[in-house]
Protein backbone atom coordinates (compact mmCIF):
# COMPACT_ATOMS: atom_id res chain seq x y z
CA UNK A 1 0.00 0.00 0.00
CA UNK A 2 1.61 3.40 -1.17
CA UNK A 3 0.66 6.33 1.39
CA UNK A 4 0.42 9.77 0.01
CA UNK A 5 0.30 13.04 2.40
CA UNK A 6 -0.41 15.94 1.09
CA UNK A 7 -1.25 19.55 1.92
CA UNK A 8 -4.35 21.69 0.97
CA UNK A 9 -2.13 23.18 -2.02
CA UNK A 10 -0.63 19.86 -2.97
CA UNK A 11 -3.91 17.93 -3.08
CA UNK A 12 -4.19 17.75 -7.27
CA UNK A 13 -0.59 16.62 -7.42
CA UNK A 14 -1.63 13.76 -4.94
CA UNK A 15 -4.54 13.37 -6.86
CA UNK A 16 -2.36 12.52 -9.83
CA UNK A 17 0.25 10.38 -8.10
CA UNK A 18 -2.20 8.27 -6.44
CA UNK A 19 -3.87 7.69 -9.79
CA UNK A 20 -0.73 6.48 -11.21
CA UNK A 21 -0.36 4.52 -8.76
CA UNK A 22 -3.58 2.54 -9.16
CA UNK A 23 -3.31 2.00 -13.03
CA UNK A 24 0.07 0.36 -11.80
CA UNK A 25 -1.74 -2.16 -9.47
CA UNK A 26 -1.25 -0.34 -5.96
CA UNK A 27 -3.51 0.43 -3.33
CA UNK A 28 -3.12 3.82 -1.92
CA UNK A 29 -4.00 6.12 0.98
CA UNK A 30 -4.16 9.64 1.51
CA UNK A 31 -3.81 12.20 4.28
CA UNK A 32 -4.76 15.01 4.51
CA UNK A 33 -2.32 17.82 6.77
CA UNK A 34 -3.70 20.56 8.18
CA UNK A 35 -1.73 23.79 8.05
CA UNK A 36 -4.14 26.00 10.83
CA UNK A 37 -4.95 22.47 12.69
CA UNK A 38 -0.74 21.41 13.72
CA UNK A 39 0.20 25.54 14.32
CA UNK A 40 -2.83 25.44 16.93
CA UNK A 41 -1.58 21.56 18.07
CA UNK A 42 2.60 23.17 18.52
CA UNK A 43 0.77 26.35 20.39
CA UNK A 44 -1.45 24.52 22.53
CA UNK A 45 -1.43 21.37 23.25
CA UNK A 46 0.51 19.94 26.45
CA UNK A 47 4.10 19.53 26.20
CA UNK A 48 3.89 15.56 27.22
CA UNK A 49 1.66 14.82 24.19
CA UNK A 50 3.61 16.18 21.65
CA UNK A 51 7.04 14.15 23.24
CA UNK A 52 4.82 11.18 22.77
CA UNK A 53 4.32 8.88 19.92
CA UNK A 54 1.11 8.97 16.99
CA UNK A 55 -0.41 5.87 17.38
CA UNK A 56 -2.17 6.34 13.79
CA UNK A 57 1.63 6.79 12.31
CA UNK A 58 3.35 4.30 13.97
CA UNK A 59 0.17 1.84 13.02
CA UNK A 60 0.57 2.87 9.36
CA UNK A 61 4.08 1.78 9.10
CA UNK A 62 3.16 -1.60 9.99
CA UNK A 63 1.01 -2.00 6.66
CA UNK A 64 2.37 0.79 4.48
CA UNK A 65 4.79 -0.71 1.69
CA UNK A 66 5.60 2.81 0.42
CA UNK A 67 5.46 6.74 1.45
CA UNK A 68 5.20 9.66 -0.94
CA UNK A 69 5.30 12.95 0.78
CA UNK A 70 4.12 16.09 -0.89
CA UNK A 71 2.81 17.86 2.10
CA UNK A 72 4.64 21.23 3.09
CA UNK A 73 3.97 24.29 5.15
CA UNK A 74 3.12 27.05 2.74
CA UNK A 75 3.21 29.84 5.26
CA UNK A 76 6.47 29.02 7.58
CA UNK A 77 6.36 32.86 9.58
CA UNK A 78 4.09 31.53 12.48
CA UNK A 79 7.10 29.22 13.42
CA UNK A 80 9.34 32.14 14.42
CA UNK A 81 6.51 32.62 17.33
CA UNK A 82 6.46 29.02 18.08
CA UNK A 83 8.78 28.54 21.33
CA UNK A 84 12.20 26.77 21.11
CA UNK A 85 10.91 24.31 24.31
CA UNK A 86 7.88 23.41 21.84
CA UNK A 87 9.75 22.96 19.11
CA UNK A 88 11.81 20.65 20.67
CA UNK A 89 8.81 18.54 22.57
CA UNK A 90 7.47 18.28 18.52
CA UNK A 91 11.21 16.83 17.47
CA UNK A 92 11.01 14.11 20.29
CA UNK A 93 7.41 13.51 19.21
CA UNK A 94 8.60 12.99 15.62
CA UNK A 95 11.39 10.72 17.26
CA UNK A 96 9.53 7.94 17.57
CA UNK A 97 8.20 7.63 14.16
CA UNK A 98 11.53 8.37 12.99
CA UNK A 99 12.81 4.86 14.73
CA UNK A 100 10.38 2.67 13.72
CA UNK A 101 10.29 3.98 10.02
CA UNK A 102 14.58 2.88 9.79
CA UNK A 103 13.66 -0.27 11.26
CA UNK A 104 10.63 -1.62 9.10
CA UNK A 105 13.23 0.15 5.78
CA UNK A 106 9.90 1.78 4.29
CA UNK A 107 10.22 3.56 0.93
CA UNK A 108 9.67 6.80 0.57
CA UNK A 109 9.76 9.84 -1.44
CA UNK A 110 9.51 13.43 -0.63
CA UNK A 111 8.75 16.08 -3.43
CA UNK A 112 9.24 19.16 -2.46
CA UNK A 113 7.97 21.33 -4.73
CA UNK A 114 5.27 22.23 -1.92
CA UNK A 115 7.83 24.04 -0.26
CA UNK A 116 7.27 26.50 -3.17
CA UNK A 117 4.36 29.06 -2.34
CA UNK A 118 3.92 32.93 -2.59
CA UNK A 119 4.01 33.07 1.30
CA UNK A 120 7.21 31.38 1.88
CA UNK A 121 8.93 33.25 -1.26
CA UNK A 122 8.09 36.69 0.34
CA UNK A 123 8.95 34.96 3.96
CA UNK A 124 12.52 34.59 3.02
CA UNK A 125 12.74 37.95 0.49
CA UNK A 126 12.74 35.14 -2.65
CA UNK A 127 11.16 36.48 -5.83
CA UNK A 128 8.97 33.43 -6.44
CA UNK A 129 8.68 32.85 -10.06
CA UNK A 130 12.29 32.31 -10.29
CA UNK A 131 12.26 30.24 -7.53
CA UNK A 132 9.66 28.07 -9.29
CA UNK A 133 11.25 27.72 -12.41
CA UNK A 134 14.80 27.04 -10.54
CA UNK A 135 12.90 24.00 -8.57
CA UNK A 136 11.25 22.66 -12.05
CA UNK A 137 14.81 22.93 -13.84
CA UNK A 138 16.24 20.46 -11.16
CA UNK A 139 12.92 18.62 -11.76
CA UNK A 140 13.47 18.37 -15.05
CA UNK A 141 17.09 17.75 -14.46
CA UNK A 142 19.48 14.81 -16.85
CA UNK A 143 18.48 11.90 -14.01
CA UNK A 144 20.88 9.54 -15.68
CA UNK A 145 23.63 12.13 -16.06
CA UNK A 146 23.27 12.49 -12.10
CA UNK A 147 23.18 8.98 -11.82
CA UNK A 148 26.60 8.90 -13.47
CA UNK A 149 28.32 11.24 -11.64
CA UNK A 150 26.93 9.58 -8.17
CA UNK A 151 28.23 6.18 -9.50
CA UNK A 152 31.62 7.41 -10.16
CA UNK A 153 31.90 9.13 -6.56
CA UNK A 154 30.51 5.92 -4.72
CA UNK A 155 33.30 4.37 -6.43
CA UNK A 156 35.70 6.87 -4.91
CA UNK A 157 33.86 7.22 -1.91
CA UNK A 158 32.15 3.65 -0.74
CA UNK A 159 33.49 1.49 2.14
CA UNK A 160 36.86 2.84 2.43
CA UNK A 161 38.53 5.58 5.25
CA UNK A 162 39.52 8.68 3.61
CA UNK A 163 41.43 12.04 4.80
CA UNK A 164 39.40 15.40 3.92
CA UNK A 165 40.37 18.59 4.28
CA UNK A 166 37.39 21.44 3.44
CA UNK A 167 38.57 24.91 3.07
CA UNK A 168 36.35 28.48 1.88
CA UNK A 169 37.58 31.95 1.11
CA UNK A 170 35.24 33.03 4.26
CA UNK A 171 36.60 30.80 6.96
CA UNK A 172 36.18 27.32 6.40
CA UNK A 173 39.28 24.97 7.62
CA UNK A 174 38.38 21.83 8.48
CA UNK A 175 39.72 18.28 8.30
CA UNK A 176 38.18 15.34 9.01
CA UNK A 177 38.19 11.19 7.95
CA UNK A 178 35.45 9.52 6.39
CA UNK A 179 35.02 5.88 7.76
CA UNK A 180 34.46 2.81 5.82
CA UNK A 181 30.73 3.11 5.32
CA UNK A 182 28.49 3.11 2.42
CA UNK A 183 28.38 6.42 0.29
CA UNK A 184 24.40 7.11 0.05
CA UNK A 185 23.40 8.23 -3.69
CA UNK A 186 20.62 10.01 -4.19
CA UNK A 187 19.58 10.20 -7.87
CA UNK A 188 16.05 10.11 -8.12
CA UNK A 189 15.57 6.60 -8.18
CA UNK A 190 15.22 3.14 -5.67
CA UNK A 191 16.41 0.47 -7.45
CA UNK A 192 17.31 -3.32 -6.41
CA UNK A 193 21.02 -2.23 -5.59
CA UNK A 194 19.42 0.70 -3.13
CA UNK A 195 17.73 -1.11 -1.59
CA UNK A 196 20.04 -4.06 -1.11
CA UNK A 197 22.69 -1.51 0.18
CA UNK A 198 20.03 -0.64 2.80
CA UNK A 199 19.04 2.99 1.43
CA UNK A 200 15.19 3.52 1.13
CA UNK A 201 14.51 6.94 0.40
CA UNK A 202 14.93 9.34 -1.89
CA UNK A 203 13.85 13.30 -2.48
CA UNK A 204 13.12 14.73 -5.55
CA UNK A 205 14.39 17.36 -7.09
CA UNK A 206 17.46 14.84 -6.30
CA UNK A 207 20.96 14.82 -6.46
CA UNK A 208 23.04 14.29 -3.53
CA UNK A 209 25.55 11.93 -2.06
CA UNK A 210 26.27 10.99 1.45
CA UNK A 211 29.00 9.69 3.17
CA UNK A 212 28.89 9.07 7.43
CA UNK A 213 32.08 10.58 8.48
CA UNK A 214 33.95 8.87 11.43
CA UNK A 215 32.26 11.18 14.16
CA UNK A 216 35.10 11.81 16.26
CA UNK A 217 37.69 13.14 13.40
CA UNK A 218 36.30 16.88 12.58
CA UNK A 219 38.82 19.52 13.78
CA UNK A 220 38.87 23.23 13.05
CA UNK A 221 36.14 25.49 11.98
CA UNK A 222 33.27 25.66 9.45
CA UNK A 223 31.98 28.87 7.96
CA UNK A 224 28.44 28.39 5.76
CA UNK A 225 28.39 31.18 2.92
CA UNK A 226 24.96 30.00 1.96
CA UNK A 227 21.83 31.23 4.14
CA UNK A 228 20.02 28.07 5.81
CA UNK A 229 16.07 28.93 5.96
CA UNK A 230 14.79 27.93 9.44
CA UNK A 231 11.46 28.59 11.04
CA UNK A 232 10.30 31.43 8.56
CA UNK A 233 14.06 32.77 8.70
CA UNK A 234 17.48 33.01 6.89
CA UNK A 235 19.94 32.06 9.57
CA UNK A 236 23.08 33.59 7.89
CA UNK A 237 26.77 33.32 8.77
CA UNK A 238 26.19 29.79 10.51
CA UNK A 239 29.61 28.91 11.89
CA UNK A 240 30.66 25.66 14.11
CA UNK A 241 33.89 24.97 15.79
CA UNK A 242 34.80 21.36 16.32
CA UNK A 243 37.13 19.66 18.54
CA UNK A 244 37.64 15.76 17.71
CA UNK A 245 34.33 16.18 16.48
CA UNK A 246 32.52 18.09 18.87
CA UNK A 247 31.00 21.09 18.17
CA UNK A 248 32.79 23.63 21.10
CA UNK A 249 31.36 26.75 19.60
CA UNK A 250 27.71 27.43 17.79
CA UNK A 251 27.26 30.95 15.84
CA UNK A 252 25.52 32.48 13.55
CA UNK A 253 25.62 36.80 12.87
CA UNK A 254 21.91 36.80 11.95
CA UNK A 255 18.79 34.55 13.13
CA UNK A 256 20.91 32.17 15.10
CA UNK A 257 18.34 32.17 18.01
CA UNK A 258 15.58 30.42 15.27
CA UNK A 259 18.16 27.17 15.61
CA UNK A 260 20.61 27.22 18.67
CA UNK A 261 18.04 27.51 21.28
CA UNK A 262 16.73 24.03 19.93
CA UNK A 263 19.98 22.51 19.56
CA UNK A 264 20.57 23.61 23.25
CA UNK A 265 16.92 22.29 24.13
CA UNK A 266 18.06 18.68 22.14
CA UNK A 267 18.85 15.50 23.43
CA UNK A 268 21.52 12.88 22.67
CA UNK A 269 24.75 13.36 20.30
CA UNK A 270 22.84 16.60 18.94
CA UNK A 271 26.61 18.57 19.10
CA UNK A 272 28.54 15.14 17.11
CA UNK A 273 29.92 15.52 13.75
CA UNK A 274 27.76 13.62 10.97
CA UNK A 275 27.11 14.65 7.79
CA UNK A 276 29.48 15.02 4.78
CA UNK A 277 27.62 15.74 1.08
CA UNK A 278 28.13 16.73 -2.16
CA UNK A 279 25.72 18.02 -4.79
CA UNK A 280 25.60 16.47 -8.40
CA UNK A 281 22.49 18.50 -9.44
CA UNK A 282 23.31 20.06 -12.51
CA UNK A 283 20.32 21.85 -13.36
CA UNK A 284 19.93 23.55 -9.45
CA UNK A 285 21.09 26.68 -8.74
CA UNK A 286 22.94 28.23 -5.51
CA UNK A 287 20.63 30.44 -3.02
CA UNK A 288 17.27 29.55 -2.45
CA UNK A 289 15.86 26.03 0.08
CA UNK A 290 17.73 23.08 -0.58
CA UNK A 291 21.18 24.42 -1.83
CA UNK A 292 22.41 21.03 -1.37
CA UNK A 293 21.57 19.56 -4.46
CA UNK A 294 23.64 22.10 -6.76
CA UNK A 295 26.95 20.85 -8.37
CA UNK A 296 29.91 21.35 -6.10
CA UNK A 297 28.04 22.45 -3.38
CA UNK A 298 29.35 21.32 -0.27
CA UNK A 299 27.60 19.68 3.25
CA UNK A 300 28.62 19.10 6.15
CA UNK A 301 26.03 18.22 9.74
CA UNK A 302 25.65 17.74 13.15
CA UNK A 303 23.22 15.80 15.34
CA UNK A 304 21.30 12.21 14.00
CA UNK A 305 23.22 10.08 11.51
CA UNK A 306 21.74 6.68 11.43
CA UNK A 307 19.39 6.88 8.26
CA UNK A 308 23.11 7.35 6.29
CA UNK A 309 24.79 4.53 8.61
CA UNK A 310 26.37 6.38 11.02
CA UNK A 311 26.52 6.04 14.80
CA UNK A 312 24.88 9.55 16.42
CA UNK A 313 21.81 8.99 17.87
CA UNK A 314 19.74 12.50 18.21
CA UNK A 315 16.79 14.39 18.58
CA UNK A 316 18.58 16.78 16.58
CA UNK A 317 20.33 17.08 13.10
CA UNK A 318 20.86 20.03 11.38
CA UNK A 319 23.13 20.67 7.83
CA UNK A 320 24.43 23.97 6.54
CA UNK A 321 25.95 23.89 2.93
CA UNK A 322 28.70 25.59 0.97
CA UNK A 323 28.42 27.03 -2.38
CA UNK A 324 32.44 28.20 -2.99
CA UNK A 325 34.43 25.35 -0.95
CA UNK A 326 37.37 23.49 -1.77
CA UNK A 327 37.38 19.50 -0.84
CA UNK A 328 40.93 17.73 -1.22
CA UNK A 329 40.53 13.86 -0.24
CA UNK A 330 43.92 11.89 0.18
CA UNK A 331 45.69 14.80 -1.15
CA UNK A 332 43.61 15.03 -4.71
CA UNK A 333 41.34 18.03 -5.51
CA UNK A 334 37.74 16.84 -5.66
CA UNK A 335 36.29 20.36 -5.51
CA UNK A 336 38.05 23.73 -6.05
CA UNK A 337 35.64 27.03 -5.37
CA UNK A 338 32.51 25.31 -5.76
CA UNK A 339 33.14 23.39 -9.37
CA UNK A 340 32.76 19.51 -8.71
CA UNK A 341 35.71 17.76 -10.37
CA UNK A 342 34.63 14.41 -10.98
Amino acid sequence: MVHITASEHTLDLADEMALECRKAGAETTTTYFSESLWYWSLENLPLDWLRGPSKINSALLDVVSAFIDVHEVADPRPMAKISAERWAANSEGADHFYRKFLERKVRGATVTIGLVTPQRARSYGFAFPSWKRVVESALRADYSKIATTGRKLRELLDGTSHEVHVTSRNGTDVKFRLAARRCIVDDGVLDEEDLSAGVFQTTLPAGTVYVAPEETSANGTVVFDLPIPQRGKLVRGLSWSFENGQVKEFTAAKNGDMIIPLWERSSGDRSQFGVFGLGINHAAKPGFLDNTLVDGAVTLGIGDNKLMGGKNESTFGFQGTLAKSTVIIDGHRMVSDGKLLV
